[in-house]
């Protein structure tokens, strides 16, 4: 269980020429890390410490039974600019991080249950597991762009079965909306997921980009090969479950967005989430019914350029 939680919580490597620094297995705006984990048994609980790869006590918990991960949500960490948009981002790192530690967890042959508060682990087979292909959300030192040749049809398959497969934290509000761009034996536009047909050709990562909140200089959205934009019609939601429905189906889209980014990195691509967008004039552009509201954004392909990166993974016997 304690490498469970080295391999999620803890930075696995340093960019040198990135302003956002540290990367560990699931992505934060700003590598801010907007939630801490508690390892919990009973009454007590202790403080996971990222940097130091330990938890902090007196004591170490014992972690041969089963253990509760909990979250600690911490808005502090962005500026008070972003408002109570913090609290959007928070929920969706809460859907990533489930997701991560229930997936390294099967990796490791332990059971792993997510709820909205935290993780539960409990002992299981022990198994020897498989490399963990590193993720990425792009290397773009001088701006982010892709790789300008075609992206072979087996990536995007690989996406769009990771989109329609089962992760933590599920909601059943989610719709997804994919844009292609750019690949072999496949035509450029909108694509539903579930099923994955054609609705509308053409350059849909044109307009992906027109409505993006940088310049082509910072992220070349049109450029890259595939974006899966994810909305849900969330008054429907909050009218059927109340106000928590709405934390719940950021969660849900973290959680999806953690296993595609995982699933991404299979095939050698990487997958940047993003939530900077005109988001009105985004769900316009793609026609998403007017009930509902953009969620989440992930923009895959295959980087440009290659950098170097120090491996920060305490090295295993």
């Amino acid at each position: 269980m304690a490498q469970v939680i080295l391999d999620v919580l803890t930075p696995v490597r340093w960019e040198p020429w990135n302003q956002y620094n540290d990367h560990r297995a699931c992505p934060s705006p700003r590598a801010a890390y907007l939630v801490d984990v508690d390892v919990v048994l009973g009454q007590r609980r202790w403080p996971v410490d990222p940097l130091r790869r330990a938890t902090v006590g007196p004591d170490a918990p014992s972690l041969d039974g089963p253990v509760r991960l909990e979250f600690v949500r911490r808005p502090d960490r962005l500026s008070s600019g972003y408002g109570e948009f913090v609290h959007a981002l928070i929920e969706l790192e809460v859907g990533h991080i489930a997701a991560a530690l229930v997936e390294h967890a099967e990796r490791r042959g332990l059971r792993a249950i997510a709820d909205p508060g935290g993780v539960w682990l409990h002992p299981s087979e022990p198994r020897t597991p498989g490399p963990t292909p590193p993720r990425s959300s792009g290397l773009g030192p001088r701006g982010l762009t892709a790789d300008p040749r075609p992206l072979p049809r087996q990536a995007l398959l690989a996406l769009v079965q990771a989109a329609r497969s089962r992760y933590p934290l599920a909601h059943p509000g989610l719709t997804h909306w994919l844009a292609v761009h750019n690949v072999t034996g496949g035509q450029d536009g909108w694509y539903t997921v579930d099923p994955f047909v054609l609705r509308r050709s053409g350059a849909a990562m044109e307009t992906v980009q027109r409505h993006h909140g940088h310049p082509r200089s910072v992220i070349d959205v049109a450029s890259m090969n595939l974006a899966l934009i994810t909305t849900a019609d969330v008054p429907a939601a909050v009218r059927a479950g109340g106000s928590e429905a709405y934390p719940a189906l950021l969660r849900a889209a973290g959680s999806l967005a953690q296993h595609v980014c995982t699933a991404s990195a299979a095939v050698n691509m990487f997958c940047r989430p993003l939530r900077s967008f005109d988001d009105t004039a985004l769900e316009a552009a793609i026609g998403v019914p007017s009930s509902h509201s953009l969620l989440y954004a992930l923009l895959a392909g295959r980087s440009r350029v290659s950098g170097f990166s120090y491996d920060l993974t305490p090295l295993e016997p």
